[in-house]
């Protein structure tokens, strides 16, 4: 075949004259179909390579946002410590999910490569491209889904990043709101409540009711109230009855306030909703009690969300009908 010599690529040179004249008979007796099929591998090669490496880096990305995310403080203290929990077991799961594909990419590309580059010393390769009907597909033909995948996975990564990031700018700023709220006079922390009177538990839920916009039909317990201690009606129309129960601390309620609450709120006062609140906890038969018949049970840092931290109350127990659209 001809050379054309005035090519910038030179020959290396061997010290050992046998090696320089056992290459220089390869290359004569090289065909042009020769030197492009092995044009052709070599370019195989290097795409399947470039594939590897892009999808590789990708993985690098992926694990250092995963290692980030794992920095991130649970903010278990702050007034919406459950919502940035969730966010960031969000932000996790997605990482995790990309990176798996990601990996089943590299690991793909890298087992195209390895066949690729047994090809080279195994197979006749001006063969190989001559062949009109393989046998077999070639092994490049795996690397053009990945190449389609990439550009998805890269943006699908900056979606999650970027909705992490709003969701955060988000919280951050509700949660100014209501650490300037626990900082202000309405505010009444845990420890307030447990020194009250029952009397004092009493007027401040109602207090808490009328803050949150609720007209009040009875504001304190009296003899013969049948359970209710504090009655309000919500703007749209519904009733929330109320039983307060003030205890020291270490001594919860028990099961037999739930069935005296549940034996009178709805049948005696109409009660849409039914509330037990109080400064201390309740026992596992009055908990069980409350779930089977539709009463809440307000205490703890469902009543720090309320009180300390001025959550409105249907938002606290999941009854604001704003919540339930935005979950269906």
């Amino acid at each position: 075949m001809h050379i054309n010599w005035n090519t910038c690529v030179n020959l290396s040179p061997y010290e050992d004259e046998e090696m320089n004249a056992a290459l220089l008979d390869k290359i004569r007796a090289a065909t042009d179909d020769d030197l492009l099929a092995a044009f052709l591998h070599h370019a195989e090669g290097r795409v399947a390579l470039e594939t590897y490496q892009q999808f590789d880096k990708l993985c690098m990305q992926l694990e250092a946002e995963r290692d980030h995310a794992r920095r991130l403080s649970d903010y278990s203290e702050t007034p919406l410590g459950l919502d940035f929990w969730h966010a960031h077991y969000r932000l996790h799961r997605s990482l995790k999910e990309l990176l798996g594909q990601a990996e089943a990419a590299v690991d793909t590309a890298a087992d195209v490569w390895r066949t690729l580059r047994e090809a080279t010393v195994h197979d006749d390769l001006s063969s190989r491209f001559r062949q009109q009907a393989p046998d077999s597909p070639s092994p490049l033909e795996e690397i053009g889904p990945l190449r389609h995948l990439l550009a998805p996975l890269q943006q699908q990564l900056k979606s999650v990043l970027d909705e992490h990031r709003a969701r955060m700018h988000e919280l951050a700023l509700q949660e100014a709101e209501l650490l300037a709220f626990a900082a202000s006079n309405d505010s009444i922390s845990l420890e307030q409540f447990d020194a009250m009177t029952p009397l004092e538990l009493e007027q401040s839920t109602a207090d808490l009711a009328e803050r949150d916009g609720y007209t009040l039909l009875q504001r304190q317990g009296k003899a013969g109230d049948q359970g209710a201690d504090v009655i309000a009606l919500t703007p749209d129309g519904r009733k929330i009855v109320f039983q307060c129960k003030h205890r020291r601390r270490g001594k919860p309620v028990g099961a037999q306030d739930t069935h005296t609450l549940n034996g009178t709120a709805r049948p005696e006062h109409n009660g849409d909703i039914v509330v037990l609140v109080t400064n201390s906890t309740f026992t596992k038969p009055a908990r069980a009690f409350a779930a089977k018949h539709r009463i809440h049970l307000l205490h703890g840092e469902l009543l720090q969300r309320w009180a300390t931290w001025g959550v409105p109350l249907l938002t606290v127990l999941r009854e604001d009908p704003a919540d339930a659209d935005a979950t269906t």
